[in-house]
């Protein structure tokens, strides 16, 4: 097992970031931003600590 390079990060309506929690693999942390985002509204990245790029996000809006 890979040690969990990616982070799963919340944007803050301030603009700063909440750590959420890591995974190892691209295909786990996209599929967890996605539920995370179906739950809780509001923008979600995956952060690469290798490259130290964002390589993932989905944003959605909450209903009115």
């Amino acid at each position: 097992m890979r040690a969990p390079h990616l982070d799963i990060l919340k944007r803050q309506m301030d603009g700063s970031f909440v750590w959420i929690e890591a995974a190892s693999e691209m295909h786990i942390a996209e599929q967890r931003i996605s539920q995370l985002a179906s739950r809780e509204p509001g923008e979600y990245f995956v952060f690469d600590q290798r490259t130290q790029q964002i390589v993932a996000k989905i944003a959605k809006q909450p209903m009115s």
